[in-house]
């Protein structure tokens, strides 16, 4: 008797996609490729883009939607970057379901990115964003980096 329909149908597993935003040239925006080149070394059974040597920033971030768009689509996307906050918040993650806002501090309007949003509170939101990013403690945002892995690390990457 032949099979009818489409009973035999194989789902493709989601995979995890980790984009770490953010450029090594300014100490504070570089919590994201720092992650990715954790990320990187821990050898994750996961996507990593955005690291160091190869960073994502305001300039190529639409070429890399495109391509998550084209290669992963379907798939769970982690986003990661810093960000202004609070004075309070300043040194905390925060983590946001449906991704986020890439250059959001800078009213860049770059939309929405990912699915998972883990942001790093590196600044005040007030004042002069673009010299705080510059004249950021690169220890601080290294100690932040680690607590973005801690995190990953304690669920399973």
């Amino acid at each position: 008797m032949p099979i009818r329909g489409n009973t035999h149908r194989m789902e493709r597993k989601r995979r995890t996609v980790f984009v770490c935003i953010g450029t090594p040239r300014i100490v504070g925006d570089s919590l994201g490729p720092l992650v990715g080149d954790k990320l990187k070394e821990r050898n994750v059974n996961a996507f990593v883009y955005g690291t160091g040597r190869r960073p994502i920033t305001a300039l190529n971030l639409h070429g890399y939607r495109k391509m998550l768009d084209t290669y992963h689509r379907g798939d769970t996307i982690v986003a990661i970057d810093a960000t202004m906050g609070s004075t309070e918040d300043v040194g905390k993650l925060k983590i946001a379901e449906g991704g986020l806002r890439p250059a959001g501090a800078f009213r860049k309007n770059a939309g929405r990115l990912g699915d998972v949003g883990i942001m790093a509170i590196v600044g005040e939101r007030d004042g002069d964003m673009l010299l705080q990013l510059k004249t950021a403690d690169p220890a601080f945002i290294g100690k932040l980096a680690d607590d973005v892995m801690n995190l990953l690390i304690s669920v399973g990457y």
